[in-house]
C-alpha cells in the first residue's frame, strides 16, 4: 500500500501547528546539576543509551554507548538525588558502540548485557554471582563478522520463556552479508542464528531499528524494522499460527507499514487510548514524520475516526531521530517527544556552530490530540539528539527522558510533579521470560479510562526505556483493576492496587508495594498547609490544599501568658480587671491610648 503519491502534497497544505500554552515547563533541564559526563565527541549517526536498572536494586540506571567503546554506568542514587558513575572493567575494546541493551537472557535475576558495533564484532556480557560481566561473545553463538550493526531488540518470538535477539545490520548490497540477525534463545546462555528458518532473509540493507511487536493483539510476537532511505521499504515480519511452512511473512504491504522514507526511529504506543498500539515513524524533513493508527486489528492508515490526520500535528523541520512517548504531565495521555540531530559524522565542536538551531520537540497529548509545546528548550535551545530513553530516577512519579546529546554530558529532563495521580508496574515473570518483555499491562482507573503498555527491550532509536511502566491517572484518585496478558498465556487481574505508587506485579499473581513513596517526605509534590501560623502547618508542603485550620485556637489550653479562659464568650481574654489601664491611673484615658500608640508595631521581647 502506498500513501504517499495522493497522500503527502494534501498533508503539506494542511499542516497547521499551532504552539501550546503551558505555564511552565513540564520537563526541567537538569543536566548542568547532575553532570553526567558521556563525552559525545565523535562517531557516525549517535550512540545509544538504556535507562534499564542493571545492579537490581529496581532504580532507574543509565547506561551509555561511545564512539570510542569506552561504556559509561551510572547507578541511580538510593536517595533520588542522581547517579553515581560504576565500573565493570570491562575489557578494551576501542570500536564504535552503537546500542547498549540489558535483559535477563539466562532467567537467572540479574541483567546481561548486549552491545552492537559498528564496523567490529558485537559482544555479549553475562551477569556472574558476584556481580561482575564476563564477555561470552566468542562462545555464547552470535556472529563475530565485523559488520555495521546499529539497534537490537529482545522478544520472546517462540514463548519459551527465554529472550530471542534481533539485531540490524546497516548495510548494502554490495556486502557479503546483506542481512539482518535473528537469534533463538537456546536457554542455556547461549543462541542459534535462526534468519532464514524463521523467514526473515530479506535484506536487510540500510537497516537501523526493529521491535518486537504485537500489532494485530493475537499473543503472537511480531517485528517491525525502519529502514533508511526512500528506495527501502520498511519491513513488518508478521508471525503466522504454528504449522504454517514459514514462522514470519514479511507483512509491510498489506498493512499498510511499507513506509519509504528516511526513516530512523520506530516508536510505539497506544496514543490514541483505544487499547491497541499505534507506531510513530521519524525522518527527513521532506519525507514527514508518520504517525500510523492501528484500526485494532493490525492495519494501519493515518486518517482517524473522525477523517482527520492526526500526523499533522505532530511535524518537525528538521532531521528526526529517537521518537520517545512519555505522559509528562501525566493526565493518561502519553505525549510526544522527539529528538533532532544531523546525518553527518560528528566533528566536535565545530557541528555545534553549523547545526545550532536544531531543538528537540515535545507535543503534548490531550485525548488524542497534539499541541507543540512552546517552551524555549523546544523552540530555540539545539540540543543535537539522537538516542533517548524515558525512566523516572527519583521515584516521584513523573517520568525523566535522558537524551545522549552531541557534547560532554548527557541531557537530563526531569519531570515536574502537578496535581495528578500515577501509578508505575513492574513485571516479573516466572514461567514467562523473567524480565516480562512482550507482556501486555491495562490499568483500569475508577474514572473509567483504560490504558494499555506493552513492554518492549529495544525501541526507538538505539534506545531502551526502564522496565518500569508509568500510567498517567489525571484527576482519578483509585485504580479498578490491572489486568497484565504475560506472553506465556497466562493473565493476571489484579483489585489491591493502589495510586502514587511503584508496584511489583508477578505472573503467579501477587504484588509487591515498593518504597511507600511519600511526595512530602522526597521533595516530590506535597499538598498541605503552607500558611505557618495555622494549627496544622505543614512545613513539607509546597502548594496549599486550602486545609489549614486554626481550632486549636479555640481551647483553654492554647491561652498565652497574662490571659485566661473565659467559657461564656469561648475565647481567651486578659486575666486583669482593666486590661487597658496602661498608666495605672484607675482610669482607661488617652495616656493609655498614647501609651499604646508609642508600643504599637514594636517587637515583643522574647
Amino acid at each position: 500500500m502506498s500513501y504517499r503519491a495522493a497522500i503527502v502534497p494534501a498533508l503539506c497544505a494542511l499542516l497547521v501547528l499551532t504552539p501550546a500554552k503551558h505555564a511552565f515547563s513540564q520537563l526541567e533541564d537538569v543536566s548542568n546539576t547532575l553532570l553526567l559526563e558521556t563525552q559525545h565527541t565523535g562517531g557516525y549517526l549517535g550512540a545509544g543509551v538504556s535507562f534499564v536498572d542493571f545492579n537490581g536494586d529496581y532504580i532507574d540506571d543509565l547506561t551509555f554507548a561511545d564512539h570510542q567503546g569506552e561504556l559509561k554506568f551510572f547507578a541511580g542514587a538510593e536517595d533520588g538525588t542522581g547517579f553515581t558513575p560504576v565500573q565493570f572493567d570491562l575489557p578494551a575494546y576501542p570500536q564504535e558502540a552503537k546500542m547498549v541493551l540489558w535483559a535477563d537472557i539466562d532467567n537467572d535475576g540479574d541483567q546481561d548485557l548486549f552491545v552492537t558495533y559498528r564496523l567490529a564484532s558485537n559482544k555479549m556480557f553475562l551477569r556472574g554471582a558476584d556481580g561482575g560481566l564476563t564477555d561470552v561473545s566468542l562462545s555464547c553463538g552470535i556472529s563475530q563478522a565485523s559488520r555495521k550493526s546499529y539497534g537490537a531488540c529482545f522478544g520472546d518470538y517462540n514463548s519459551d520463556g527465554f529472550l530471542d535477539l534481533f539485531v540490524c545490520n546497516y548495510t548494502s548490497s554490495f556486502e557479503e552479508y546483506p542481512f539482518n540477525e535473528l537469534y533463538q534463545n537456546d536457554g542455556d546462555g547461549t543462541f542459534t542464528e535462526t534468519t532464514t528458518e524463521q523467514g526473515m532473509d530479506e535484506t536487510g540493507i540500510q537497516s537501523f531499528q526493529g521491535q518486537w511487536v504485537d500489532f494485530n493483539d493475537d499473543g503472537l510476537l511480531d517485528l517491525h524494522v525502519v529502514r533508511d532511505r526512500t528506495i527501502y521499504e520498511n519491513y513488518y515480519f508478521q508471525q503466522q499460527p504454528s504449522g504454517s511452512v514459514l514462522p514470519f511473512i514479511e507483512n509491510a504491504g498489506e498493512t499498510g507499514l511499507d513506509i519509504a522514507i528516511n526513516c530512523m526511529s520506530t516508536s510505539v504506543a497506544d496514543y490514541d487510548g483505544d487499547l491497541d498500539t499505534d507506531v510513530y515513524l521519524t525522518a527527513f524533513p521532506e519525507d514527514m514524520n508518520w504517525l500510523m493508527i492501528n484500526d485494532g486489528s493490525g492495519n494501519f492508515g493515518i486518517d482517524d475516526e473522525e477523517g482527520d490526520v492526526p500526523m499533522n500535528q505532530v511535524q518537525v523541520d528538521a532531521i528526526c531521530w529517537a521518537g520517545n512517548w512519555l505522559d509528562v504531565d501525566n493526565n493518561g495521555w502519553e505525549d510526544l517527544h522527539v529528538a533532532n540531530g544531523y546525518s553527518v559524522f560528528t566533528d566536535y565542536p565545530q557541528v555545534l556552530d553549523i547545526y545550532n538551531n536544531e531543538p528537540d520537540a515535545l507535543f503534548y497529548n490531550t485525548e488524542g490530540e497534539f499541541t507543540e509545546a512552546d517552551e524555549a528548550q523546544f523552540q530555540t535551545e539545539s540540543t543535537l539528539s539522537f538516542a533517548t530513553a524515558v525512566g523516572d530516577y527519583n521515584r516521584d512519579g513523573f517520568p525523566d527522558l535522558v537524551s545522549h546529546a552531541v557534547g560532554e554530558y548527557a541531557q537530563v529532563l526531569r519531570g515536574t510533579p502537578n496535581t495528578n495521580h500515577w501509578v508505575k508496574i513492574l513485571l516479573e515473570g516466572t514461567t514467562s521470560n523473567r524480565d516480562g518483555i512482550g507482556a501486555k499491562i491495562i490499568v483500569n482507573s475508577d474514572s473509567g479510562q483504560s490504558q494499555l503498555r506493552m513492554t518492549y527491550a529495544g525501541e526507538n532509536y538505539l534506545g531502551q526505556n526502564s522496565r518500569w511502566e508509568a500510567f498517567g491517572l489525571g484527576d482519578a484518585t483509585g485504580i479498578s483493576s490491572v489486568e497484565v496478558q504475560w506472553p506465556s498465556g497466562t493473565t493476571t487481574t489484579h483489585l489491591e492496587i493502589v495510586s502514587d505508587q511503584h508496584w511489583l506485579l508477578t505472573e503467579d499473581g501477587s504484588s509487591t508495594q515498593l518504597w511507600q513513596i511519600d511526595p512530602c517526605l522526597s521533595g516530590g509534590l506535597c499538598l498541605g498547609c503552607t500558611y505557618s501560623g495555622a494549627c496544622n502547618y505543614n512545613a513539607n508542603a509546597n502548594i496549599d490544599d486550602g486545609s489549614c485550620s486554626f481550632n486549636c485556637f479555640d481551647v483553654p489550653t492554647s491561652c498565652g501568658s497574662g490571659t485566661v479562659w473565659d467559657d461564656t464568650m469561648g475565647w481567651c481574654v486578659s486575666s486583669t480587671e482593666c486590661p487597658y489601664d496602661f498608666d495605672g491611673s484607675g482610669y482607661v484615658t488617652v495616656a493609655d491610648l498614647l501609651i499604646f500608640l508609642v508600643a504599637f508595631s514594636q517587637p515583643c521581647p522574647n
